[in-house]
């Protein structure tokens, strides 16, 4: 049997043994005209199953390593629509998967201004933006084994954790409006044909 020390136990037998005794006093009191054993007994059993339901998809999420998404506030979202005021023409639906895709590498890539400094808040979604729309209809970019390292506001490197080799640059930046997401992704990939 493979077993992975990592792993939170579900403890199923105990919680379903509590719950399963719980239930059987229930006709037993009542049968014994026990009726507040039986409420008692009725009610401490909805709460031991909401609490281990709790548990158990708890449990399920820590075995699973997938992380929540970052949210992306209104603050963010200003701070980009006032470097990139196009945003305001872009289709609704897509602003909102756009922002679900930032949340997502934001929770899943680590970014960086140099090997020891973490870039801050409104940079590290700005560089989520960027490689969100450059690579706008394809696999979510989470790549994690790599460090986003953010050289200036328009050049973006890729470096591999384990070896710290460069894996792609990027020329990206705001200084291009466009009318759709679409169209700021052709103007990336014009703009980096050597790259991924």
């Amino acid at each position: 049997m493979n077993q992975n020390k990592n792993r939170v136990n579900y403890r199923f037998p105990f919680w379903l043994t509590v719950i399963f005794l719980l239930l059987i006093l229930i006709p037993f009191a009542i049968l014994s005209d026990q009726l507040i054993l039986a409420k008692i007994s009725g009610l401490l059993c909805l709460l031991l199953v909401i609490i281990a339901m709790r548990f158990w998809f708890h449990a399920a999420k820590l075995n699973s390593g997938v992380k929540d998404r970052v949210i992306i506030n209104k603050n963010d979202w200003f701070d980009l629509v006032r470097l990139y005021p196009s945003i305001y023409t872009w289709n609704k639906n897509d602003i909102l998967a756009l922002k679900d895709r930032i949340g997502i590498l934001l929770a899943n890539v680590e970014f960086r201004k140099s090997e020891s400094e973490l870039c801050n808040r409104i940079e590290a979604v700005e560089a989520a933006f960027q490689l969100s729309v450059y690579y706008w209809e394809e696999e979510y970019f989470t790549k994690d084994d790599t460090y986003v390292y953010m050289v200036t506001d328009s050049i973006i490197r890729l470096i591999d954790i384990n070896t710290n080799q460069e894996l792609a640059v990027f020329s990206l930046g705001f200084s291009q409006p466009n009318d759709s997401i679409s169209a700021l992704k052709t103007y990336y990939r014009s703009s980096n044909q050597a790259s991924l």
